[in-house]
Order: structure tokens, then sequence, then C-alpha cells
């Protein structure tokens, strides 16, 4: 017999709350669901769960002033969490640094509903959502000269833009890339837009060059295949 799911709707408005939880209950009828309104419940939920589960994150909360780093520390305190942020901004830098940053999903509030139950169905399938209006990873993106400034962004790359980037450096394409990490080829154009943005490059040759420039590849090498199954599979158990 499989463990009861939880989910919660960390949300600010009433509304939105209690739709949200309604769209999960009706879908997921194996899910308890709780709602939190601010940060004392939500992270009383976090706490009592062990974070094992799906939480639903309002984008326009202020996460950093209650929790010092923000999704990244989430990610990093409950690496089992399914975390995802619904929000009404349609704003391609908003997903890029909520996804880049560690969000399994990014999920727009005026959203058709049956777009957004998928988009739930492919988190809990232990997937990354990411929204159409992320598609073009070409834009123009500011490029850093300075040599601190380019050691810290390496080494503020989260685990899968590192494991996106050193496929990349093997000179595989989006599509090989998705396929070696069993993830959609969308999350690795949205994965390779944040790496571009935080290494300050506009695009592949100048990302590969830096991080072999500032001796960051080898630390990239590892069994990728290995980094997934282990984030995989227990949100998979998880979730059914």
């Amino acid at each position: 017999m499989s463990a009861v799911l939880t989910a919660l709707v960390w949300e600010r408005q009433l509304l939105c709350r209690s739709g949200l939880a309604s769209i999960v209950r009706r879908e997921f009828g194996n899910i308890e669901v709780a709602t939190a309104s601010d940060a004392d419940q939500a992270l009383a939920w976090l706490a009592a769960t062990q974070a094992h589960g799906l939480l639903i994150l309002d984008g326009g909360i202020d996460l950093a002033s209650v929790v010092p780093g923000g999704i990244r520390e989430l990610r990093h305190r409950y690496p089992w969490l399914a975390l995802v942020v619904v929000d009404w901004r349609r704003d391609r830098d908003v997903v890029l640094r909520a996804i880049g940053e560690g969000a399994h999903g990014f999920i727009p509030k005026d959203m058709e509903q049956d777009e957004m139950l998928q988009a739930f169905r492919q988190v809990m399938a232990g997937q990354v959502y990411v929204p159409p209006i992320v598609s073009d990873v070409d834009a123009e993106m500011p490029v850093s000269s300075s040599s601190c400034s380019a050691q810290a962004s390496i080494t503020s790359l989260t685990e899968r833009q590192r494991e996106v980037l050193t496929h990349m450096s093997m000179g595989k394409s989006n599509k090989e890339i998705a396929r070696s990490l069993r993830i959609s080829e969308s999350t690795v154009k949205v994965h390779v837009a944040a790496a571009f943005r935080l290494l300050g490059v506009r695009n592949r040759v100048g990302a590969v060059a830096m991080i072999q420039d500032r001796g960051a590849a080898p630390a990239f090498v590892r069994d990728p295949q290995l980094v997934e199954r282990q984030a995989y599979e227990p949100r998979k158990r998880a979730f059914g």
C-alpha cells in the first residue's frame, strides 16, 4: 500500500489558494492537500512532512525574506521536495530565474485548467515543467568581463545546470542532452538559458570556453545518469 501523498498550496490570495487546492484534490484523489497563507504555516508544514511532497508556491511571495537563499535554499534543505511556482507574471526572466534556482515548474496563474493539470502531472511524474513562453535561448544577454564575477557565476550554477553544461561540452545537441538526462528538450533549453545568464555569455561556445578557462570543466564530469536516477526515482516512488 502506497503512502498518503501530501501537497501544500502556499498562496497569499484566498481565491487562488482555494482554487489551486481544489484543482489538485479533484485531479489527484490520493493527495492530502493543505493550504498556507503565511510563512509560519508553510514552514511548519515543511517540517512536519519532511518535505516529501508537492509545494505550490505563490511567485509573489518574498521567499528570501523568510528563507535566506529562497528557492535554492529550500531545494538544498529538502532535496525530495517537488516545488512549483505559480505566478500572474508571464515574464521569461522570472521563469528562468525560478527554474535556475531549482523549481520543478513554473505555471502562470491564468493558464487554462487542462494545461495546468498537465503541468502538475509532469512535475509529479518527476519531470520539470516549463511554460511555452520560454522557448528561445538565443536572446542577447549581458556579458561580464570581471574575472571574479565570472568565477562566482560558475560556482552559483545549480547541479542540473552543471550536468547540462557537461553534456554540452561533449558537443551534444539539446535533444541528445535531453535523452541522456531523461528530461524534455524544452527543459534543457531552460537550463541552458539560465546557465548562460549566470555565466554572462550568449552562446554555447562562450559557456564552454568560460568553464574550461576557469578550470571548472573537470569538476563537472560525473555520471549524469546516476545523478538523475538518484533525484528522479525517490520522487517517482513518492508520487506513485
